[in-house]
C-alpha cells in the first residue's frame, strides 16, 4: 500500500481484513524506519522482526484518536474509501 501524507485511512483487523478499527486516521509522515510492533520495548521489537524476517521498510506516522501512533506498516492500513 501506498499512502502520502495528508491521506484518510483505516486500520485494518489484523485477524480479518474486511474489519476495520476506530475512527478514520490521518497519514502525517512517510519515510523508511523498522515497522513498531512491540512499541514500548525496542530490543524484543526488533527480535521480533528479525524472527519474522522483515526489515526497514516505507512506514507511516498516524494521528489516530489525538495522537500520534509512530512507524505503523502499510499493510495495517487501507485508504478510506476503499471502505
Amino acid at each position: 500500500m501506498k499512502f502520502n501524507v495528508g491521506d484518510l485511512v483505516r486500520i485494518v483487523s489484523s485477524h480479518n481484513s474486511d474489519k476495520f478499527y476506530g475512527p478514520p486516521a490521518v497519514i502525517v509522515k512517510k519515510y523508511c524506519a523498522d515497522p513498531k510492533i512491540l512499541l514500548h520495548n525496542e530490543k524484543e521489537n526488533r527480535a521480533w522482526l528479525e524472527e519474522e524476517g522483515m526489515s526497514s521498510e516505507i512506514v507511516y506516522d498516524i494521528m489516530y484518536k489525538g495522537y500520534v501512533e509512530k512507524a505503523v506498516r502499510g499493510e495495517w492500513l487501507r485508504h478510506f474509501n476503499e471502505m
